[in-house]
């Protein structure tokens, strides 16, 4: 019912670029599935910046991104730091199956007034 992919920034390049086709296909099977998550552990500002080790172009690292979520609908967040991406992924399981709990509960999927 969910899935979640967490890259860091050199295996989100290296994703995007030599292992293309591999990831690409990966992404697609996460589209498929009601929740999905693409977690990258680094700032946009990074994602958008000159990689030290890499070629690769920023522009189309991010573009990459925006047409994965465009067009595959998975969407992403980044997270600066990778602890702050654990968090985030464990606060989104939580989630997912507290809307799983309610739905198949006859609660609805909705959000009461102390949950935002």
């Amino acid at each position: 019912m969910c899935v979640v992919e967490r890259k860091d920034l050199g295996d989100l390049v290296r994703s995007f670029t030599t292992e293309r086709p591999v990831f690409n296909e990966r992404l697609r099977r996460m589209s498929v599935f009601p929740d999905r998550l693409l977690v990258v552990t680094a700032a946009l500002s990074q994602v958008k910046s000159r990689y030290k080790h890499s070629p690769a172009n920023p522009n189309q690292i991010t573009q990459s991104l925006i047409a994965t979520l465009a067009g595959l609908r998975v969407p992403f967040l980044c997270v600066e730091t990778h602890e702050l991406g654990e968090e985030i992924v464990a606060s989104y399981l939580y989630q997912v199956h507290l809307y799983y709990w309610l739905e198949s509960n006859g609660q609805g999927r909705h959000l009461a007034d102390d949950d935002l």
